[in-house]
């Protein structure tokens, strides 16, 4: 498992997709604004009294007109370190999978900040491109009820820290982000093992529960562990899940906590879509905003646009109410 995880990360990463003739700048369609880019870094103190230090990449909105950017090959269009743009901006606080990095799901970060959300990605400690010292255990996925509340508790410790950081810089005079954070919208995104760690922060696990969290989106998430132990029936934090009809080894294990949730919840299923497909993978050969005009990268978008807006905004969405026939299956409970 651990081998197959290191092969399709590596494609993720460090493998340069060739294009054909991509825009050197991208216009934003109506409703959307330019991106801008920061790279970063955090230190803080575990709950085991060790020092930290993590990397982070935040992707926001910006008035300094985007151009063509390149990660690794991803090709996309930020205004790295542009002026965050004037008021309060919802944040939505990505988790990355198990061997994934904070840019795994560029076309996500991206297209969400060009829709008006902070987002802030954190590189946790069992990241594929993250120095250390020792080799990190393998997780035993097959053994759920065998995971505890102790289990990835340094992935729930990195978000709430980054989170902490946010605010105090939002605090802060003289901070790029003074006065820029909306304190009372702000959501946690996840991918695989990132869902797991998103499912945790919202009360999943009961010591874990970060109260200034108020909507959790995760996407293909490990949700095993919550079936015979923690607390998902007790929480009341909106919850979108995304799966897909290939990711077999997910997705069908996701309605056992989606039914356990009393909160208003959402479960879509991607036609045709496997594990990897909220990845960079998706995106193969396309720049990021080419990737999301079409196809399930675009319904992965728009849903979670959806979601966070209704969800962190307040805003009325009718996409969350209807069915899709673009979709394999969709339920929802407000």
């Amino acid at each position: 498992m651990k081998t197959w995880f290191c092969v399709v990360f590596v494609l993720i990463y460090c493998v340069t997709r060739p294009l054909g003739a991509a825009d050197a700048d991208y216009a934003p369609a109506a409703g959307e604004n330019h991106v801008g880019f920061l790279k970063s870094s955090i230190t803080y103190e575990g709950s085991d009294q060790a020092q930290r230090s993590r990397s982070v990449q935040i992707w926001y909105p910006t008035s300094t007109a985007a151009k063509q950017h390149n990660y690794r090959g991803q090709i996309g269009f930020v205004a790295p370190a542009g002026a965050v743009s004037s008021g309060k901006h919802p944040v939505i606080l990505f988790s990355h999978g198990y061997l994934g990095m904070p840019d795994q799901s560029i076309f996500l970060t991206e297209g969400l900040a060009r829709r008006g959300y902070i987002v802030a990605a954190i590189a946790h400690a069992d990241g594929l491109l993250v120095k250390r010292d020792k080799p990190i255990p393998a997780p035993n996925f097959a053994d759920a009820k065998s995971w505890t509340e102790d289990k990835f508790r340094d992935r729930r410790e990195d978000v709430i820290a980054l989170l902490d950081h946010l605010l105090q810089q939002h605090q802060q005079a003289g901070s790029p982000w003074k006065g820029r954070v909306d304190a009372a919208a702000i959501g946690v995104a996840g991918h695989s093992l990132g869902g797991y760690t998103a499912l945790g922060l919202i009360g999943g696990w009961e010591k874990s529960k970060e109260k200034r969290i108020r909507a959790a989106l995760a996407l293909s998430p490990y949700a095993l562990p919550f079936h015979a132990q923690g607390n998902l029936a007790d929480v009341n934090v909106p919850v979108m899940f995304q799966g897909g009809t290939l990711d077999w080894g997910i997705t069908p294990f996701v309605p056992g906590a989606y039914k356990k949730l009393t909160g208003p919840k959402y479960n879509l299923v991607l036609k045709n879509e496997t594990h990897f497909g909220w990845t960079n993978l998706i995106a193969l050969g396309k720049t990021t905003t080419n990737a999301v005009k079409n196809g399930n990268a675009q319904l992965m978008l728009d849903y979670s646009v959806a979601f966070f807006d209704r969800h962190l905004r307040g805003k009325k969405v009718t996409l969350l109410d209807e069915k899709n026939a673009k979709l394999s299956s969709y339920e929802f409970a407000k």
